[in-house]
Order: structure tokens, then sequence, then C-alpha cells
């Protein structure tokens, strides 16, 4: 079991009924819980923590990705069931339970860096953990902002007798203020070889200047969408994405494969910039994660941590059509199709199980079906050696180096057009998925020269559907890229694209040995709403708080 962020630490402050003229140094305050170095260590691994947390990317955010296009949770499966059909309000307990916990790691880093500051410590460590703090308030920020729209931003801790009913403020600003933390955390921070062993999972320097290229890339797409000048920013983000690919810090795993073999997951922190680490927790079963479980068969043995045989549970499930598009066309015979989706494996019974699209060998064959669903299963995250369905190895990576060379590519395509150097940057991962499994094949071909701006932006967003298939990037994607109506993806795919499609799940016909029915979950591709393009504000939060306004269609 590699070296993961295993600390969470929970300060708690103490109201003592003793006159103020006590000195009470057994009881902790908010003036002697940060006293020295050691404590400033604990306290930022217990922030890095609260990422692991179910309220945050343990549980809570996978939830949102079934608010996209590509993934659907099974309609027998109650839990959650809201955001795969987009029926989910401001009542839903995932979008508060992340709400919460994104503004309590702000917080931390606010207390933090307000009681670090006097502190008699070594003046290196001080100015790297602030560079740490800074980072972890962007990337907090960069989460709310992009899936709440404008939200409250506090640069300092809250305290009893604060006012907590501040108002939203305008996403222009909190973006200002990502771009600023994110300079000052590349500014401090360690490159990934100069890190620490002991601070494994740690914010590098390379996060910061994936992030900010991240940012400005984000930014600039709500700009262009809003028909505003978008130019410098999207090129601030090529500037920082070449920052990254120059720095020599990281590589492309040469295996697809290596990258979601958990054996091998530490090695795959040469192209990770950065993610949220878990690992297998024997004791307290809260620091492992739930990829595994909630994305494999309940019939295929050795995948991840539920009884003896170590099967999922297979909540989330992958649209057919979504299938379709990227195992064809560009895509037919790429690699990293049979390792992101699963459509066959051996039970635990011994017996062959097959999903849509493939066909049984004869009309007498003896292949099976699941009884919950016919749909291509997530393939990404398996772990079987997992202790329980919520307790597995695998990490969630955040970004790679793969996400900063398309975004490269989406960049530079914007201010210049599809230029030799926007070509170069997207047929690296062309390449590397032609090394397969390690047997190379001749497909993916790299793209080739003379597309439109357009028809190159298109290009960028199906390439990152299937590169980065079940990371969390598709909903982003979807709401801010510009689609060939001009419109965001999001209205594009919902309202044009997907009501073309034969509507319904496939159904297969053993007689003539084909799919019939449809290519869809249809419950969970409703007619475009506005709604879809940002989640509600936590009704608790409208209801604590006069000031807060509730989003668009909620």
């Amino acid at each position: 079991m590699k070296n993961k962020l295993a600390v969470l630490l929970l300060i708690v402050f103490v109201l003592s009924g003793c006159s103020l003229e006590e000195k009470i140094l057994d009881t902790l305050t908010p003036e002697n819980s940060i006293s020295k170095q050691a404590d400033v260590t604990a306290f930022l691994n217990g922030t890095y923590a609260t990422l692991q947390t179910d309220g945050a990317f343990r549980a809570n955010y996978a939830i949102f990705w079934a608010t996209a296009d590509d993934i659907n949770i099974r309609p027998s499966v109650g839990t959650n069931l809201q955001y795969s059909i987009k029926t989910h309000d401001a009542s839903t307990p995932a979008t508060s339970g992340f709400w919460n916990t994104m503004y309590a790691t702000i917080n931390r880093c606010n207390f933090l860096l307000e009681k670090m500051e006097p502190l008699n410590i070594n003046a290196a460590y001080k100015a790297r953990v602030k560079g740490e703090l800074y980072f972890l308030r962007a990337f907090s920020y960069f989460y709310l902002v992009r899936l709440f729209g404008d939200v409250p931003l506090r640069l300092k801790s809250t305290a009893l007798t604060d006012d907590l009913t501040l108002e939203r403020t305008a996403s222009d600003k909190i973006f200002e203020q990502i771009f600023t933390d994110l300079k000052a955390a590349s500014a401090s921070l360690l490159t990934r070889t100069a890190l620490p062993a002991a601070e494994f999972g740690h914010a590098t320097k390379g996060a910061a200047q994936a992030m900010l290229a991240k940012a400005y890339l984000t930014y600039a797409s709500y700009q262009s969408l809003k028909g505003t000048a978008a130019t410098a920013n999207y090129a601030l983000a090529s500037v920082y994405a070449d920052s990254v690919i120059s720095s020599n810090q990281y590589r492309l795993i040469p295996s697809y494969n290596d990258l979601w073999d958990v054996a091998k997951e530490r090695d795959a922190y040469q192209e990770v910039i950065f993610g949220i680490s878990f690992t297998r927790d024997a004791q307290l079963g809260t620091l492992g994660s739930q990829f595994a479980g909630f994305f494999m068969p309940i019939s295929m043995p050795n995948v991840a941590g539920s009884g003896t045989t170590k099967v999922g549970i297979a909540n989330y499930v992958v649209q057919p059509w979504f299938y379709d598009k990227y195992s064809t066309g560009d895509f037919l015979n790429d690699y990293r199709v049979e390792r992101s989706m699963l459509t066959t494996w051996t039970n635990t019974a011994n017996r062959k199980v097959i999903t849509y699209p493939l066909l049984r060998a004869t009309t007498t064959s003896n292949e099976l079906f699941e009884a919950s669903t016919v749909q291509p299963y997530i393939y990404k995250y398996v772990d079987g050696a997992g202790l329980a369905n919520s307790n597995q190895e695998n990490d969630l990576f955040i970004i790679r180096l793969a996400d900063v060379y398309l975004i490269k590519a989406e960049a530079e395509n914007e201010v210049n057009g599809p230029t030799p150097a926007a070509y170069a940057a997207f047929n690296m991962l062309r390449a590397r998925a032609r090394n397969a499994n390690g047997t190379t094949r001749t497909t993916p071909a790299n793209l080739a020269a003379g597309l439109t701006r357009d028809e190159f932006r298109m290009k960028v967003f199906d390439e990152r559907a299937l590169e980065l298939f079940a990371e969390g990037h598709r909903w982003f994607d979807l709401v801010r890229m510009k689609a060939p109506n001009g419109k965001s993806m999001m209205e594009y795919q919902f309202g044009t694209f997907l009501p073309t499609l034969k509507a319904g799940l496939p159904v297969y016909n053993n007689a003539a040995r084909r799919w019939d029915g449809g290519v869809t979950e249809s419950a969970s591709i409703p007619p475009f709403n506005p709604r879809l393009l940002l989640l509600p504000i936590p009704q608790s939060e409208v209801l604590a708080n006069a000031k807060m306004t509730q989003n668009p269609g909620y």
C-alpha cells in the first residue's frame, strides 16, 4: 500500500466559562491551536483530508457526473437518481454536502494562513505551506464557481460572532481570485521531483500551473459563449499549459492500461499532476474510495470490495449511444475504449457475460446478459483487493498531462486556429493510444491537418470525451465548450443531437442476433433546460442567508 494522506484532523474550539484573566494552557482555543511547525503540518494535512471525505470527492462529486450525458445511474437504484434524470433540486443532499465541504476547506485555508503568519518557524517551509493553502483555496473556488456560478467570496476565517450572510460574488471576481491564488501558489510550491516522499499527494508548482491553464481556458470559454473578448485568456491558458509541458516534470505513461492499474498507481503520478488520494482502510473504513464498487458489475469477481467474491454494485453505467459514438469512426479499435468501458467478462459462476453492443456467438450459445442492465460498464476503477464497496485504493485523478495537452490544443486553436502546434499537442494522445497495452496498433490515426477552427474544437471535445471519460470532466466540458450552433455543448447535446437518437435501452433480438430498441437510457436524457448549466444553491444556505439568491430554474 502506497504512502498516502491519511490524516484526519478536527480542531474544536471550546468555549469556557473561566474569567478573562485566566490563561488555561490545556484548553484548545483559536489562539493556541496553531503554535509550532508540527501544528501547521497537522492542520495542513487535515485540510487536504477534507477533500477525501464523502462530502467532497469520495462520494458526492461522482454523483454529479450523472448530470452529464455519458453516464447514468441505473433506474432501479433509488439513491441519487434525481441527478441522473435531472430532477435534482435545492434539497438534494449531495449538493449541500459538496458546497459545505468546499467552504469548510476554504475556511481551513483562511484560518491557517492567518494563524501561521506570526509564527517563528522555518521561513522556506512557511512560504511553501502558504502556497499549498492558496492552491487549495483556489481549487475549492474553482469547483464552486463552475458548479454554482456566483458564490460568496470569503478570504478571512469565520467565527461564531461573524456576519455569515454574505451576498454572492460575481463569477468574474471569483475567477480573478482563483488566478491570484494559483499564481501565488506557483511562485512558492516545489516541483514534483523535489516534493518529499512524505508529502505525496500535496500540491506542486506543476499542479498550480496546470490548474491555471484549466482555469484560464474555462474562463475564456465562458467569455466566448457570451460573445465577449476571450483571446487574451485563451492565450494565458496556452502559456501555462506550455509551462507544464516544458517543465519535464511529467510524461504520458506509455501504456494507457498502466494508468488504471491500481498496483501501479504511484507510478501514474508521472502523468497525474494532481489527484485526490485514497487508501484501503481496515480500521476506520473511511479512507478508501468508492469508485470501483459503484462502477463494476455485480457478477464480475475480484474487481471491487463486495463480499468474498469481490464484486461491485454497478450503480453507474454507460449510455449506449456514448459507447457507439466513441468506439467507431476516429475511435475504431482505439485501446482506450476497451480500457474505459467494459462489455464482457467471466462471472463468478465461470460463465461469459456480455453487454450491448456485443452479440451472442450463435442463437443457441449461452452467453449471459446481466439481469440489472444491458449497458456497458465503467472500467477505469478496479481493485480486487478492496475491503468493501466504499473502501478501495483507487485515486481520483483531477488533472493529468493528457488534459494539459488538450488544453494546449484547444487554447492554441482558439487564438490562432488549428496550427501545427495545436495538432502536435492533440496528436500526443493519439500516439499514446496506439501503444495500447504494449502491443502497438495503427489506430487511432493522428488528426490530419485541414480542419477549420470549429471543426478542430469539436475534435477536441470528442477526444476529451474518450481520453478523460469517467474522470469528472464531461459536465464541465458540456457547459463551457461552444457547439457548432454557437450555443453551449450542453444545449447542443440535449437540445439538438441527443433527440435525434432512438430513445430507450437496447433490446437483444436473439433470433436475428442483433440489438433492437433504442440507444439511450431516455429518462436521463430530458429536453434541454437552462437549469442544466448550474447546480442549485443548497436550500439550507438560502434559508440561513437572507442575502442568498437561487439559481434560475430551481
